[in-house]
């Protein structure tokens, strides 16, 4: 299919899912996809046949092999390839990825809250450099932990909106506990955030971000794409950097 031979694919392998999407040459998101680790061969079936003149795959999950992955035109992501300064080695370039892709976007200084699996924290400062950052568990991480963990607590989801801060029964009280102290534990993170970079917007990300906003987490942006972002300015970068 040569009508779609310029446009490029980028692929992001997650603790849980596969995403990818395809830019057009003005940097548009033409397409999205997004499947579960099983789910890869109906990713591949969808793809197989299309021409890509650029591939990038960033990847949390090294034993996780694409049909991409060994093509000439593909180049594997690593923390190092992203432009920011101090990232130490053992980084997630998920993390920094989502960090460069928000502050390309939106403007450096910049925190990046990725509520996914893990929900992370990355600050960068306007000199495009690591202020530092942290990593806890994430919402359904929480409460299936509790699950199976336990003899006797139950399967609980995630709550649409904020519960209760004081419940009467064990279902309410996993809801309100974890929500409340996920929220609280966040808000003091970026109430920190804002008083030494009180012009830095922050920005949320991850399949969790709508409800920790939901209930109440003061953000300024929600962009799920910030690690495509990440990776298509990682693209722009090295393209410029060789030409050069």
């Amino acid at each position: 299919m040569n009508n779609h031979l310029n446009n490029y694919l980028a692929i992001t392998i997650g603790n849980t899912r596969i995403k990818a999407v395809i830019f057009g040459s003005d940097r548009q998101i033409m397409e999205e996809y997004a499947f579960r680790h099983e789910q890869l061969t109906i990713l591949e079936a969808e793809l197989a046949e299309r021409d890509f003149v650029h591939i990038a795959i960033a990847s949390v999950v090294p034993e996780l092999i694409t049909i991409w992955h060994n093509l000439p035109q593909t180049q594997i992501i690593k923390t190092a390839d992203v432009p920011l300064r101090g990232l130490y080695a053992t980084m997630g370039c998920d993390r920094a990825l989502a960090a460069y892709g928000a502050g390309e976007i939106y403007g450096y200084p910049v925190l990046v809250i990725d509520a996914g699996t893990a929900i992370t924290l990355t600050g960068i400062d306007m000199n495009k450099a690591l202020v530092g950052g942290a990593i806890v568990a994430g919402l359904r991480s929480q409460f299936l932990s509790l699950y199976q963990s336990t003899a006797a607590l139950p399967d609980v989801h995630i709550p649409e909106t904020l519960p209760n801060r004081w419940s009467m029964d064990t279902r309410s009280s996993i809801q309100g506990g974890i929500a409340h102290i996920f929220l609280s534990g966040l808000q003091a993170y970026i109430d920190n955030w804002r008083s030494q970079f009180p012009d830095a917007k922050v920005i949320i990300t991850g399949g969790d971000g709508d409800h920790l906003v939901k209930w109440g987490l003061q953000v300024d942006i929600i962009d799920k794409n910030l690690i495509f972002w990440g990776l298509w300015h990682c693209h722009e970068f090295q393209s410029k950097s060789l030409s050069q």
